[in-house]
Order: structure tokens, then sequence, then C-alpha cells
């Protein structure tokens, strides 16, 4: 905590004055600000050369029916590889006003917008206060998160039209590509500007399938929420259902056992595995390499499959519950996991030394799409696509979960910024993965797989959980209700603070890379719109 620390120290040196109260939530230092003063410190925090702090998420919570007002929660990331620290402030009874602190911090653009959108807290200041999750059919005032909005409210369908940025010039063109698309791929709207053949500007349309699963969750006990947040997105459903636990079994004051510890840590990289796989093959399938394609979704099936042997779940479903996990794995399971990816990993070991030598192919992956380091760090950008852009940050590292601390783990980072430094990334965390499930093979300790006992948490309190999915951060806030519900839970997948970035990653390309780029990117469309 010595980073944090620090960051504490400075801040009350410089707006001592103005700070209300500092407190530590189970670890984590919350510096509580008025919310005329946040927007300064804010900045001290993002840009003072001893902290570089990164917003990693912004959040609301509305009080009611305790108490009449709402709280605006900010979590920064304190340098590349720091502590975090959270800014709170209050708003008071009908006030429903905020500074906005996107013209400093552009990472809280989005966020300040689906803060309006769900809690109708209004961000002053904000350059584009446009509806992001509302879309256009949605009534006026509708505020889904607010306390006094009933859950299973059907809205009356209204008109509306959304004011897309347009660029004005001669032979400017607008090309819009979706909502639906004609693959399987989950609807997204994607608005291009060109002259010529190179793109000027994309604007993205997403939000299109809202869930309302934050507002779900309100209804759910602490216990019961994790099947749940397993399904915010698909394809990441063991480390959103692992991040979730982990925030719970915070406020419940109980840790996983060892033994289950390990097993978390296995399943999350058998995860990370089969995705990572399966992405490198679909970034060759879009330059028309459908050899690799399929030798790659061969191996990704092989994953599943044991998977679905080692669970009865392709998607390692069902397996976390609050204080551990339901599936043990015995010698003979272990034993099957090693053999199967001591193969793969020659299999794809080999794939990649062809893919590394063949020039047509580093042709299209070099110099496209390139998302330089510093637009990453303005956009908070993570994950996968974080890490091409040099931006070194990695929770199995920094904030170590589950099995982490106990395992030697490199991380892979390029400065490049393009498919081909996204594509390495993810190869590099190919055989990353498979030597941390040897090494928890190797030290996997004896003993239950499940926490005896799980006490009641106090309504009020609330804990932060945080892991490092296949895409990159996972980010849990969980706050206690009365009887063991769910009063607050806000979940965000690494698409949400990615999707903004792809728009400058496409700048001065052509729209036929555009499909290349995408994948490079490979984001969630359902783990973005909760």
């Amino acid at each position: 905590m010595e980073d944090t620390s620090e960051a504490v120290r400075k801040i009350i040196e410089g707006f001592g004055s103005i700070v209300l109260n500092v407190e530590a939530v189970h670890g984590l230092p919350v510096v509580k600000v008025p919310k005329e003063d946040l927007p300064v410190i804010a900045h001290f925090i993002h840009t003072a050369p001893s902290l570089r702090g990164t917003l990693s998420l912004q959040w609301a919570v509305d009080l009611r029916p305790g108490e009449r007002r709402f709280q605006l929660y900010y979590l920064f990331s304190l340098k590349e590889r720091g502590d975090w620290l959270v800014l709170l402030t209050e708003l008071d009874g009908d006030d429903r006003l905020f500074h906005s602190i996107t013209p400093h911090i552009h990472a809280a653009k989005w966020y300040e917008r689906e803060i309006r959108d769900m809690f109708g807290l209004i961000a002053q200041g904000h350059p584009d206060l446009r509806r992001l999750v509302r879309h256009e059919h949605w009534p006026k005032g509708a505020h889904p998160l607010k306390k006094d909005f009933p859950w299973n409210t059907v809205m009356e369908r209204r008109q509306g039209e959304y004011a897309f940025r347009r660029i004005d010039g001669e032979g400017v063109l607008e090309v819009p590509v979706g909502p639906i698309h004609a693959g399987i791929i989950e609807s997204g709207h994607f608005r291009f500007s060109v002259a010529g053949e190179p793109i000027m500007q994309l604007e993205l349309r997403h939000f299109w399938k809202h869930r309302g699963v934050e507002k779900v969750f309100e209804n759910l006990s602490l216990v019961n929420g994790v099947s749940l947040a397993e399904k915010v997105s698909g394809d990441t459903s063991f480390g959103h259902s692992l991040c979730y636990c982990q925030a719970v079994e915070t406020l419940m004051g109980v840790e996983a056992p060892p033994r289950a510890r390990y097993l978390r840590t296995i399943f999350l990289e058998l995860e990370r595995l089969h995705n990572h796989i399966g992405d490198v093959g679909a970034i060759c399938n879009d330059t028309a390499y459908a050899l690799a394609h399929a030798h790659c979704a061969r191996m990704k099936e092989r994953i599943m499959q044991l998977n679905d042997r080692l669970t009865g779940s392709r998607f390692l479903r069902g397996v976390n519950i609050a204080g551990g996990v339901t599936v043990n794995l015995w010698p003979y399971h272990l034993d099957e996991i090693v053999h199967e990816l001591d193969e793969i990993e020659e299999d794809f070991t080999e794939l990649t030394q062809i893919l590394f030598n063949n020039a047509s192919l580093a042709d299209r992956l070099e110099t496209t799409g390139v998302l330089n380091e510093r637009t990453a760090w303005d956009h908070g950008v993570m994950g996968v696509v974080g890490r091409a852009s040099n931006i070194n940050r990695d929770v199995r590292r920094d904030h170590p979960f589950a099995a982490y601390k106990d395992f030697t783990l490199k991380v892979p980072v390029y400065h490049y910024g393009d498919v081909q430094a996204r594509m390495r990334v993810r190869i590099d965390e190919v055989h990353e993965s498979i030597d941390l499930i040897r090494q928890a093979h190797e030290r996997l300790p004896e003993g239950a797989i499940t926490a005896a006992c799980l006490p009641a948490a106090h309504p009020g309190d609330w804990a932060l959980s945080a892991v490092e999915g296949w895409r990159g951060e996972i980010l849990y806030f969980v706050m206690a209700g009365q009887d063991g519900m769910i009063h607050r839970c806000k979940a965000r997948d690494p698409s949400f603070v990615n999707w903004p970035a792809i728009q400058f990653a496409v700048l001065g390309n052509i729209i036929p890379d555009f499909p290349l780029i995408n994948k490079s990117f490979n984001l969630s469309y359902a783990g973005n719109d909760l």
C-alpha cells in the first residue's frame, strides 16, 4: 500500500482544506471531497508525475430508500503498476448536477454519459451529452437504476433520431455498417466518414440489446448473483463469475480455500487459452488465411471439449460459487489437462512459426490499425489491446488474486500498437497460460474447495474486485443491501473501456481493413451493454 499511502499524503498536502474524509474500505483508500472540487483533484491524480492515475471505473449509487442522496465513485489506478485510489462525492436531496471530468480525463466520457442515462445525474461541462445506453425510443425521464424505477417496468416506445457527428465537405461520404450484420455477431452500428479511401472518422452506436443486468442484480441475493454474473459476457463466463464471487467473499469476510484458489487459476487460464487461440485464427481468417484459422479452430475446440469433460460446461459455467468452486480436479483430470496442453502447445508453436514467416500475412497486419501509446493511456485502454500499445498492466501481477501470487508470470508488452502487436500479445499469453497451468498442477494443495460458512454482509458495506479476464481487466463493485440482498452491483467488462479506442485505431486506414482491426480488438457487445 506504499504507493497508495503516498497518493493520499500528496492529496492531503495539496487539498487538505477541502478533503472531507479519508477512510479505508476493505483496504481500499477512499477520499471524500465536495462535488465542486472533485474535478481539480481528479486532474491532479491523473497528471501528477508521481501518480499518473488512470481512471479505471466511474459509477453511481442511489442510497434510497435508506438515505435521500446519490454517491459518485471514481476509481484510479496509480502509475502503470500502482495501487488503487477512490474519490467519492455525494449529491444530496434533489441535486442532480455534478461537474464533468471528461474535458481533462477522456476515459470518463462514456461513464458520465452512462450515469446520466441510468440515474438522471447530469455531468455539467461534458462535451457530448447525447444518449448512450438509452436509445431514442426510450421515453424521456426513464432512468432505470434509480431506486424508484421498478425493475419490471414496461416502457412505452417513443420516436427519435440519434444525432451522429458529421464531417461536411466536398467528396466526404458516410458509410453506415450495421447494426444488423451478415454474420452471427451481435448488433453494433459503425458509421464511417471517408474522402476517397482513408477513414476520416468512425462513430460507434452500440447498446442495442440492453438487458438491464445491473437492475436485475438488485433483485438477487449476494449468494445467488453469481449465476447472473457469468452471463454478462458469455465467452468470459468464468472471469465474470470469479470477479463477482471475490467481491462477495470480501463483503462476507471469507476467503476461498487454497485448493479452490488454485483451481480458479487453472480454469481462468483455460478460458484465456481457448479465446486467445480462437482469436489468432480469426485474425488470420480476416486476411483470407483460412488454413491457419482451421487449425486454431481445431485447437480451440479441443480445449472447450476439455472444459466440458472437466466441468460439464464448455464455457465453465456453474463452477464458481461464493466461497470457492463446485468442481474438484483429481489427479487423472490434472494429467489429462497437462497432456492435452502439451500437444496443443506443440501444434500452436509450429503454426505460429509458419505465421511469422508468412510475408503476405505480415503485410496485412503490420502498421494496420495502430493505436498509439498516448491515445491508449488517455482512454484507459487495458488488456490485450493496451499491452500491444505499451500499457504495462495486468491484474494477475499488479493485484494478485486467486493463486497468482504463488506463480511466476511474464506480461508480454509491445509498443507498435498495430494488429500484429495485438496478435503477438495473444500468442505470448497462450504460452504463459500453459506455463501457469503447469505451475498450478505442480503445486496444487490438498484440502477443501469451499469455505465452511458464509456470514451475513453488513448492509451498506461495499467491496471492489478485479480479475484479469482474457480481454483484460474485469471490475465488480458490490454493495450489500438488507437481508442478504444486493443493493448495487456495478459490473464492467474491458470492452466498455476499449470500444471508444477503436475509433482512433482505424483513422487513416481503409474500410476493407476495418473487419481485421475490429477482430484484433475482439470486444464484447454483450459485455459492453448490461
